[in-house]
């Protein structure tokens, strides 16, 4: 890379190193570490989820890092990774608390999650678990960009949640262990469950390694007044209770010609299996009575999620001037149902093969030195929803999927950063015959997709601690085929018919942010559109029409002193749909697409270094949204309050956390909204756990 481009960036770092909240919500824990170090220099933050390490000062979109440290803080309350997101990432829907994330949007859209760069989404056929494919203390650091983006393309219309695994340790043996403890303080029978974590890691000379292990056994799970909570508290979308899983994460990593260049390898395994002796019976939402759990089980086999990665990554830092990334990656998961009473058990199998290729580039035209980052992504992914105590009537699919992208990064000196570029992406989608739920037989064939998107965004620097940020993008995915195909009415006979139903969203958004010494605050405001979004009528059937969204987020912290620390984000959202596609939009859209209003807010006491403090509320307003759609019921208030303390004891730290502290007793915002009588029930009361680890 040329010196004066190098110098340049690291120039903007530090002139903006103030600048920690990138609109988002850091842990305040994290802020107060920043902002007691500066006065000796601070590493700059980086982020990857732009394609390429990206300094948080050259960040021209809303993007939310979470730390590992903050996510081990929010996984002592709850290991479920969408309650973690919920708590912390504005604009990311209430959790769903069950291992579906069916409703917990991104800005009123659904999001691509990747793991390591892996796609861990199945849009030939959802399986709304893409949060729960791997264990959270599996993960170093979460990126969150907010709003769509085309980035890893194939998908992303709300977002991105690129998930960082661990990274080995620079010492030459490193070890952490962890176990820990947690129960139900309304009913201690059946509630107790317990997990561990055994982790080494190392690097010797040019090679470094990590080995991490993760067993976790919950219980049942039980509301504020003391009831047994359904195993599956929506459906048969997937719960948590009653649950096994274990995460196995190994790395090997190898560098080479003086650290010019690097290979690694990642191998990933992640399984969670629910063995039950409870199933649903039927509540009445008009009425306000819970779905109850009964004592049996429909299911012929358990359900559960598994899950495989593996990937082999080459970096040459500089490869004639260039900075080459390549990718290649196997991922296999499958993501098997309940039964639901009437139906077949069905387990949804998805095999991915891929590669991402990556090239920055720096350039010098008559000495402006300017970036450009191109490469090309390539995907092969075969889905089915297969039947195991029945026919499977989602039919094989096989895509195929090619994309070329090119985006040109111009500094304005000192006062500002331009991005712009595009991305093709090309879709093949191979369809076999089947006969649908309805009897209807639909003749296979091939669907072809093909989009340009393009992108456009800046930061401009106003003053040495305000800087305001810009940016247009578009984002292209596939629809749900293999749902449309099962759900058909006799009008549709082949899958060709379904071609046209592929989902491009404009997005646009605007944002302020800065900071100045214990000060840190954003704000920024967006909307969405679409030609062609994807919603549910009232049979849970997809539904394909104009719709749009808009709204506001904001973040502020503020440290007071060594010992205090506080801050909160804010979060609202309205979206609107055209039925009949004449211009005219007649409905709200569903709190299963827009949440209501959501705020965080949080206390940290600090009162001696060995002893850590953190008080945490989340608030869901409510919502009366007029639509006729699935998702449209009433949505009533709740606020959850959160503590956790960790004590400094021997060689490690003891953790005492409380979930849902004041044992508030509410439904989750998808039960209110969906009012199915199978899927009402209400929330987990107040849960204790206590655990102990160390690093060795």
């Amino acid at each position: 890379m040329p010196e004066m481009f190098h110098q340049n960036n690291k120039w903007r770092v530090l002139r903006n190193i103030n600048f920690l909240f990138v609109g988002c919500a850091l842990p305040g824990s994290v802020l107060a570490q920043n902002i007691s170090d500066e006065s000796v220099g601070l590493e700059p933050v980086v982020v990857t989820a732009t394609r390429t390490e990206t300094p948080i000062s050259e960040l021209t979109r809303s993007v939310t890092v979470i730390s590992e440290q903050e996510i081990q803080q929010q996984a002592s309350l709850d290991r479920n990774l969408g309650d973690v997101l919920a708590k912390t990432v504005p604009g990311l829907g209430p959790s769903t608390e069950a291992i579906s994330t069916f409703g917990q949007t991104l800005r009123g859209r659904d999001y691509l999650v990747l793991i390591d760069g892996i796609p861990q989404s199945t849009p030939l056929r959802s399986t709304s678990r893409d949060l729960n494919t791997i264990d959270v203390d599996a993960i170093e650091r979460i990126e969150v960009i907010r709003g769509g983006t085309a980035a890893y393309g194939f998908g992303a219309a709300g977002g991105l949640i690129n998930i960082i695994t661990k990274k080995p340790s620079k010492e030459p043996l490193a070890g952490y262990s962890q176990a820990g403890v947690r129960l139900s303080t309304e009913h201690l029978d059946d509630s107790v469950g317990w997990e561990t974590t055994q982790r080494i890691s190392g690097t010797r000379q040019n090679i470094d390694y990590l080995v991490s292990g993760t067993f976790a056994q919950r219980g049942g799970f039980f509301d504020a007044d003391g009831d047994r909570i359904p195993p599956d508290p929506i459906g048969v979308q997937g719960g948590l209770a009653d649950t096994d899983s274990y995460n196995i994460l190994g790395k090997l990593g190898f560098n080479f010609d003086d650290d010019r260049q690097r290979l690694q390898v990642t191998v990933d395994h992640f399984n969670i299996e629910q063995d039950t002796d409870f199933t649903f019976g039927l509540g009445d939402p008009e009425r306000g009575i819970k779905t109850p759990a009964v004592p049996g089980s429909f299911n012929v086999a358990d359900p559960g999620t598994e899950n495989t990665l593996v990937s082999m990554d080459y970096i040459n830092r500089d490869l004639a001037g260039s900075h080459v990334d390549i990718k290649a990656y196997y991922g296999d998961l499958t993501a098997r149902f309940a039964k639901f009473p009437g139906f077949a058990q069905t387990e949804i199998q998805s095999e991915k093969y891929g590669t991402r290729l990556t090239i920055d580039t720096p350039l010098n035209l008559r000495d402006y030195y300017f970036g450009v980052i191109w490469g090309i992504d390539y995907l092969q992914d075969e889905t089915v929803q297969a039947g195991i105590d029945g026919p499977t009537i989602v039919p094989n699919m096989q895509q195929e999927a090619i994309a070329g992208f090119l985006e040109l990064e111009l500094p304005l000196s000192d006062i500002g950063l331009l991005r712009g570029g595009f991305r093709h992406e090309q879709i093949s989608v191979d369809i076999d015959d089947i006969v649908n739920r309805g009897g209807t037989f639909i003749q296979g064939g091939t669907l072809d997709y093909g989009k340009t998107l393009f992108n456009a965004s800046a930061v401009f620097y106003l003053t040495d601690y305000l800087e305001v940020f810009g940016s247009f993008s578009q984002s292209f995915s596939v629809a749900d085929i293999g749902r449309a195909i099962r759900d058909a009415n006799p009008s549709i006979t082949s899958a060709g018919q379904l071609e046209s139903e592929a989902q491009e969203v404009d997005n646009y958004e605007i944002g302020l942010r800065g900071g100045k010494g214990p000060l840190q605050a954003s704000v920024a405001g967006f909307y969405s559109e679409s030609d062609n979004g994807t919603t549910f009528d009232r049979d849970l059937n997809i539904v394909k029409q104009p719709e749009r969204i808009w709204g506001v987020e904001g973040a502020l912290a503020y440290r007071f002193n060594p010992q205090w620390n506080t801050g909160g984000t804010v979060s609202w959202a309205e979206g609107e749909v055209d039925l009949d596609d004449d211009g005219d939009f007649e409905e709200d859209l569903p709190s299963t697409r827009i949440s209501p209003v959501k705020l965080t807010g949080f206390v940290e006491y600090s009162p001696q270094p060995w002893w850590d403090n953190r008080l945490q509320v989340l608030y869901i307003g409510d919502r009366s949204p007029d639509s006729t759609q699935f998702g449209g019921g009433d949505v009533e208030t709740y606020t959850i309050v959160d503590l956790t303390s960790r004590f400094a004891v021997g060689p490690g730290y003891l953790s005492v956390a409380v979930e849902n502290l004041l044992n508030e007793d509410y439904f989750t915002l998808i039960s209110q909204a969906s009012q199915t009588p199978y899927g009402f029930a209400k929330a987990p009361g107040r849960t204790v756990a206590v655990s102990y680890a160390l690093s060795w």
